[in-house]
C-alpha cells in the first residue's frame, strides 16, 4: 500500500471516528432525557408499547490493587499477571 493509499485511508478513518464522536453525543443527549424522565416518574424502570427501559443501581465488588501491593505486596506479587496488548495510534 503506497503513503498515498494510507493517508487515504486514514483520512477516511478519522472521518468515520468524528462521525461516531458525533453519534455517540447523540446517543447520550437521548439516553439523559429517557433517565430525567424517569427520575422525574421516581422509577427504576417503564415499559413501553415497544420497550420496557431501566435504570438501576448495580453493585460489584472489585479488588483494589493499589492497597493490595502497598499492605500486602507478596500477596499481590504472587496473584498478579501480566497483560500484553496492541495499541493503533494514529496522530
Amino acid at each position: 500500500m503506497t503513503d498515498e493509499v494510507l493517508n487515504s485511508k486514514i483520512k477516511e478513518l478519522k472521518k468515520y471516528k468524528r462521525e461516531v464522536e458525533e453519534l455517540q453525543h447523540n446517543i447520550d443527549a437521548i439516553q439523559s432525557e429517557v433517565k430525567e424522565e424517569m427520575l422525574r416518574r421516581g422509577v427504576e424502570q417503564i415499559m413501553t408499547s415497544d420497550y420496557k427501559i431501566s435504570w438501576q443501581t448495580v453493585s460489584s465488588v472489585r479488588l483494589d490493587t493499589k492497597s493490595l501491593k502497598e499492605e500486602r505486596p507478596e500477596i499481590y506479587a504472587r496473584y498478579a499477571v501480566t497483560a500484553e496488548t496492541k495499541r493503533f495510534l494514529v496522530s
